[in-house]
């Protein structure tokens, strides 16, 4: 189904239950209409049945891939089980970076994700446990702060800016090789463990995910539309501002880009558009019913404005298709291509914080991310 079919099939659903909502409660002139929260409803069913779910569901898999791979390469330490290892973490991110968006409620409050995936990472604090003497196991891991494990940990270990032979050799010939080896597979243990308990965790606030249909602090939207603007916000600041030399200057430090040891910013940067651009359009799924915000801006009558945020989606892709080697190679050699991208989600998170979230009535909560 296209984008157009999918508006008039919407539009047309919406009008009905608008129309026999109106002669059961002509007089219902309360803010939140029966229609509106039917409306409301479908949206958050939407997103977590075609996409929390399915990206939980991966991100499980992917995991269990990865520590698969990583404990292959432990009993077989070659350059072509370490490609596999590093290949296998970058297909964990592809996921990960889609469903990082969503941390949301209850979920949120757990703080599940830093134990998944904290960044910036704390590099000196893994050398020091790896030249410790504690036991390097799930129960270790599972002590020690979310900034020396996760994905990002396990990045560190498995890529270097000196090459896979120098990643390998630090498997091999380092006088803490075994130690490092013993630190590799226990984050991996640790990060299929942290994947099944967010999956179980999701499936057990489902409910109260699709059924909060306030329009406050505490609502599901609303939560949501405060979780695309953190992202952007993150993105404009922390992934591509810092990095610039934004805070320091004007001063590159392509150090400072997330993934920055495998060289895998620019697709990180591609999952989130892809989790934006879907949870604005509900276009998870080939399904019949695919709600997203374009179509309520639509029902109150803001299409125009709606098309507005689809056309900035685009900008966006294109500024990051203008990228046409590594983040890494191009905020150095090519850097104003990197502020041009930068420019062109300052220029989505108005149209999301400022400007939708008024006309939806949303409520934006404060965030450290101030990127206006």
């Amino acid at each position: 189904m296209n984008f157009s079919i999918k508006k008039i099939y919407t539009t047309v659903v919406l009008l009905g239950v608008i129309i026999s909502s109106s002669f059961i409660s002509c007089e219902d002139d309360s803010e939140y209409t029966s229609e509106v929260q039917f409306y409301k409803k479908n949206q958050l069913t939407n997103i977590y049945t075609n996409e929390i779910a399915p990206l939980n569901v991966n991100f499980v898999e992917q995991s269990e891939l990865l520590e698969q791979s990583i404990k292959r390469f432990q009993n077989e330490i070659t350059l072509a089980n370490l490609q596999l290892v590093q290949e296998q973490w970058k297909a964990v991110q592809l996921v990960w970076k889609q469903l990082e968006l969503y941390d949301l409620g209850n979920v949120a409050n757990s703080f599940i994700s830093f134990e998944i995936n904290r960044w910036p990472t704390d590099t000196q604090r893994i050398d020091e446990n790896i030249i410790g003497t504690e036991v390097l196991n799930t129960n270790f891991i599972a002590s020690i702060g979310s900034s020396s494990k996760g994905i990002s940990g396990i990045e560190y270990l498995i890529f270097s800016s000196e090459g896979k032979t120098a990643t390998l050799n630090r498997f091999t010939t380092d006088e803490n090789a075994v130690r490092r080896l013993e630190y590799l597979v226990a984050l991996s243990e640790n990060l299929k463990t942290k994947s099944v308990e967010l999956k179980n965790l999701w499936e057990t606030n489902e409910e109260s995910f699709t059924s909060a249909l306030e329009n406050g602090i505490s609502g599901s939207q609303n939560q949501i539309i405060n979780a695309m603007v953190t992202l952007i916000e993150e993105i404009i600041i922390s992934k591509l501002g810092s990095p610039l030399g934004d805070s320091n200057g004007g001063t590159i430090e392509s150090e400072r880009l997330e993934a920055y040891y495998s060289g895998f910013s620019k697709e990180i940067l591609q999952q989130h558009l892809v989790a934006l651009k879907r949870c604005y359009t509900g276009d998870f799924a080939q399904t019949p019913f695919r709600v997203g915000f374009d179509d309520f801006l639509t029902l109150i009558g803001s299409e125009n404005f709606s098309n507005k945020i689809i056309t900035q989606f685009s900008v966006c892709q294109s500024r990051l298709d203008d990228i046409k080697g590594t983040l890494k190679e191009e905020i150095t050699s090519n850097p104003e291509a990197v502020t041009a991208l930068k420019d062109s989600f300052r220029d989505l998170l108005v149209l999301v914080k400022v400007d939708m979230a008024n006309v939806l009535g949303s409520t934006i909560t404060f965030n450290d991310n101030d990127g206006d």
